[in-house]
């Protein structure tokens, strides 16, 4: 019966398509988006436990390993040093008795006692080796080994919490994107309804005439 002129309809409709494209591609890589931040919170989550792991792992073997064979290397090198100490004590000893009755010249007993100083004083760079170790060495691996467990917790919390912060955001912009599309689609649902009805159809068959007034 009647139909009324849709070009600025049609106009709008294509421009409600383009919107809606645009909408479910922003949706769609959104929600990939969310699961490769999922994902990617997970690697970063998972390495940051395999580092701590990784810090106690480094602590406890210093604590019972790297330092106790240290430690045993230390007391090896302090009873080594010992016994050659007392070797070259005895020697000292037999070489005095000897040079007094003139069995051997005065070099050699020089010699005898110039290698008993040497082997004290080895006895006492070994025992001062141990020293160090014990009271300096020891405390500031010890305190470095913790500190990087320290460090490792603190980061693995920091991860943790950015990869939670990461997960919520992407989730939200999912959930502004596909309200976004929805909107979207109601939009160009209302043109095309508005488009359906430009068209006017008579309720029967017959002949249209104008109503007009005789005098």
């Amino acid at each position: 019966l009647i139909e009324l002129d849709v070009s600025e309809l049609e106009d709008t409709k294509i421009d409600r398509e383009i919107d809606v494209q645009n909408a479910e591609a922003a949706y769609i890589s959104s929600k990939e988006n969310l699961e490769v931040v999922k994902n990617q919170a997970k690697s970063d989550v998972d390495l940051a436990v395999l580092t701590l792991d990784f810090a106690k792992q480094d602590l406890e073997k210093y604590i019972k390993g790297d330092y106790q064979n240290e430690l045993q290397k230390a007391d090896a090198s302090i009873t080594l040093n010992k016994e050659k100490f007392e070797r070259a004590k005895d020697t000292l000893m037999w070489s005095e008795k000897l040079a007094a009755e003139n069995f051997i010249s005065n070099t050699e007993l020089q010699g005898d006692k110039l290698a008993k100083d040497e082997a004290e004083m080895n006895v006492q760079i070994a025992e001062q080796d141990k020293k160090l170790l014990e009271e300096y060495t020891y405390k500031r691996n010890l305190a470095k080994y913790q500190s990087d467990v320290n460090q490792a917790e603190m980061a693995l919390e920091r991860t943790n919490r950015k990869a939670h912060a990461d997960v919520i955001q992407a989730e939200a912009e999912l959930k502004a994107k596909d309200a976004e599309y929805g909107r979207q689609k109601d939009k160009l649902d209302k043109i095309v309804t508005q488009i359906s009805k430009t068209k006017i159809y008579a309720p029967d068959d017959g002949l249209v005439i104008y109503a007009s007034s005789a005098k």
